[in-house]
């Protein structure tokens, strides 16, 4: 498991030591390889440290970089709830869809529901069930009553009900799906199901 910072003394070195060291691979290299996946932990531990400003500076930073990263769980729920600490609401209502999409479990596993297995495909880890196991203790804990309200209501909502059951649709279709132009369209569909989120 991931070593957490525990203190602001030490977030802050983390973030400073990451930082640093992704500025050096773009010096060194001209592009950030990032094959530890900084990028993603650092949203995290901004998330824990809560400073709105470095945040906002941080994501800046990162959609300049990485416009077409794709991103991983923990890391857009992070994101989303930040943006919500910045009073960004409507992207961080687009960002929570993703990160229910991104990994069915992880805000049933936040809300302490109980959390349906479902049987589609999983095309990556981050997709699994078990990728919940790597929600640090630390975030779980930074995220307030309050936020907890929100994302259960947005989860709850019908936009997101809506989205939700079709994405388990289509990948329920896609664990059996052979045909390749079939799976590209259905992959399609799901990639543009956020779009709707008004």
């Amino acid at each position: 498991m991931y070593d957490f910072p525990q203190t602001t003394k030490q977030l802050k070195s983390r973030i400073a030591s990451y930082r640093s060291a992704l500025l050096k691979e773009k010096k060194r290299f001209g592009h950030v390889n990032d094959g530890d996946g900084m990028r993603y932990l650092l949203f995290s531990l901004y998330f824990v440290l809560n400073d709105t400003k470095e945040t906002k500076d941080y994501i800046e930073w990162y959609e300049k970089e990485f416009a077409d990263d794709i991103g991983e769980p923990i890391q857009k729920l992070c994101w989303a709830l930040s943006l919500r600490r910045m009073n960004d609401e409507q992207k961080a209502k687009k960002l929570l869809a993703e990160t229910m999409l991104t990994n069915l479990y992880i805000i049933p596993h936040l809300l302490h529901r109980k959390i349906d297995r479902y049987d589609i495909w999983h095309p990556s880890s981050d997709q699994s069930p078990g990728y919940v196991n790597y929600l640090p203790h630390e975030v779980i804990s930074a995220v307030t009553q309050e936020e907890r309200n929100w994302i259960s209501q947005q989860y709850d909502s019908s936009e997101f009900r809506r989205i939700r059951q079709r994405y388990i649709e289509i990948y329920r279709e896609l664990k059996d799906a052979s045909d390749f132009s079939e799976r590209g369209r259905l992959l399609d569909e799901s990639n543009s199901l956020v779009d709707s989120i008004q």
